[in-house]
């Protein structure tokens, strides 16, 4: 008797584990699909061409190269195409409607490509050709403006010097810039470097070098940009695009210069004031002779 019922709570057992595993499986996360995984941001690298691959869900794809210098640091827009795809007896199939890379994405073609593996994070192609390509998939950015800009930017803050004079007898006047360093687009997941030490010192060092002539208006200041870029770059291994000013004035009077200061400073967001540079190109606020 006792071990037919040790035999009956040993059958009970078993079922219970058989039917609890039917249940969790049954009511877990619903299996992806080929499409559901095809879905998202995949990238591929071909010598030193990184091909960026982007599918949504509603059958759309868009494509960009770019091609890495030998430092794998800076990386140059060769340029995109996009189309429609989907997925049909274990084939991806790409239709090309646009199109400016033609050796990578022919325009008005339709290309039928092997899925020989397709995962969450490895999606492995075979050409026509018999080429097999590999892609993997790289995390999504927040937006779709921040997918077409790749362009990171460092904000250096409010930089503030004496410029230099001609003439002892020249007033004293000051130059104050909102400086932001535009990058060039990096690999994936590739961080900017941190700003060297020393680089806000050279910035100073230039900057105090000026004279009046050298920033009384708009064009000048552009052109010391393009030098003051020179000035920064070997501080940050290279990968300035160009220099952004994105509030400036030259004034002689004290004043003005803490306000831009604790203007520049402090505030998360400040309004441009009159007279101030922004991004429209408007002219810097100057004090004249």
């Amino acid at each position: 008797m006792k071990k037919n019922t040790v035999c009956m709570v040993s059958f009970l057992l078993g079922l219970t584990i058989v039917w609890g595993t039917f249940f969790l499986s049954g009511c877990g996360e619903k299996e992806k699909n080929q499409r559901e995984i095809a879905v998202g941001n995949w990238t591929q690298m071909r010598n030193r061409a990184y091909i960026l691959l982007i599918t949504n869900p509603k059958g759309e794809w868009n494509s960009s190269v770019r091609i890495a210098d030998a430092t794998e640091k800076i990386v140059q827009s060769k340029g995109k195409a996009s189309g429609t795809w989907h997925i049909e007896n274990d084939q991806m199939i790409f239709t090309v409607t646009e199109s400016d890379i033609e050796t990578v994405w022919k325009k008005n073609s339709t290309s039928f490509q092997d899925i020989v593996e397709l995962s969450e994070t490895v999606m492995q192609l075979r050409e026509e050709s018999g080429r097999l390509s590999v892609w993997n998939k790289t995390t999504p950015r927040k937006s779709a403006a921040a997918e077409e800009n790749l362009n990171q930017i460092i904000d250096m803050g409010p930089v503030v010097v004496n410029l230099n004079k001609n003439r002892s007898s020249d007033k004293d006047r000051y130059l104050c810039m909102d400086l932001k360093l535009v990058l060039n687009e990096l690999m994936p997941d590739q961080s900017p470097p941190p700003i060297h030490p020393k680089a806000r010192e050279a910035a100073i060092i230039f900057l105090s070098s000026l004279v009046f002539d050298n920033v009384k208006d708009f064009d000048r200041i552009k052109e010391q940009n393009i030098k003051l870029k020179d000035v920064l770059n070997p501080y940050l291994e290279g990968i300035i695009k160009r220099v952004d000013v994105a509030h400036v004035i030259v004034a002689s009077d004290i004043g003005k210069v803490e306000e831009f200061i604790i203007e520049h400073t402090l505030a998360e967001e400040p309004a441009p004031e009159e007279g101030e540079q922004t991004e429209n190109g408007e002219e810097p606020d100057q004090e004249t002779e």
